[in-house]
């Protein structure tokens, strides 16, 4: 036995024997990265499959490395991860500078929380989220991490790209913690609903207590760059609001100097008044 299977626990003792150790604990950090706040051992076992036994040794191991923290309260990112994450967002830095305004208008124009986000593989990187009174209303935070294809947001980023990509995307987020099976079928109906959308897609809860978002992306001067939403717990009005985030979309594309994509050809992007 090796020394690190003596401290995580030996392959037969976890999960199975096709599960590697850092599996396991990029499992773990997936589940801090997409839930806001402290999580109790209970909640990272319910949430990323683990045994019990075998999330607490990789998190006791992750305490004392730094990735978590662990207080009365349960276990959050330490600052190692809080620090990558802080890189990431400075690499962002222009994007976030040029977004500013655009962000600040869209949430006093509709009320919603307002999140801007970009594609890191097959994952959306949160970068901004701006929302008022209502800002805690919903789950997301800046630096989270959450697979592409279950969000408006990163559905309407992952529209941009052609079948093949959108599927190579996904299938290197396949392991990632997900709230339902992935559906590839319904996915790729979603995507095209979206392009024929203009772009935006849209999340519409089943009952009074979900959160009604929209998306639509985002483009550089080389292509897609990221993608900006809008989310509430009150209802969200598909032909009021998909306008305006639109135009919001648009009016950052060209203060970026971007064009969009339509029909996988690369098209200049114009004013909303103009179309």
């Amino acid at each position: 036995m090796t020394l690190m299977q003596e401290r995580i626990g030996t392959t037969d003792e976890l999960d199975g024997p096709r599960t590697s150790v850092v599996a396991r604990v990029t499992r773990i950090l997936d589940v801090f990265a997409q839930t806001p706040g402290q999580l109790m051992l209970e909640d990272v076992t319910a949430i990323s499959c683990l045994p019990r036994s075998t999330a607490f040794r990789i998190m006791t191991q992750l305490v004392e490395q730094g990735w978590l923290e662990h207080g009365q309260r349960g276990y959050r990112l330490g600052p190692r991860a809080q620090g990558i994450a802080a890189r990431g967002e400075q690499d962002h830095g222009r994007l976030r500078q040029v977004a500013a305004g655009v962000l600040n208008e869209l949430q006093l124009t509709t009320g919603a929380v307002v999140h801007l986000g970009v594609l890191e593989g097959g994952l959306v990187l949160y970068l901004d989220k701006l929302g008022g009174a209502a800002l805690q209303s919903v789950p997301s935070q800046v630096g989270g991490l959450v697979p592409a294809d279950t969000t408006p947001m990163g559905r309407a980023m992952l529209a941009t790209h052609s079948p093949e990509d959108v599927d190579a995307l996904v299938a290197a987020t396949a392991d990632r913690p997900r709230r339902r099976p992935l559906d590839h079928d319904d996915l790729h109906a979603r995507l095209n609903t979206c392009r024929r959308r203009a772009g935006v897609d849209v999340v519409r809860p089943a009952g009074s207590r979900g959160i009604a978002a929209l998306g639509a992306p985002v483009h550089g001067t080389d292509g897609l760059l990221a993608s900006i939403g809008i989310a509430s717990r009150d209802r969200l009005d598909l032909e009021k609001h998909a306008p305006v985030l639109l135009s919001a979309a648009r009016r950052l594309t060209l203060e970026l100097g971007g064009t969009r994509q339509s029909g996988g050809r690369r098209t200049r992007s114009v004013p909303a008044t103009s179309r």
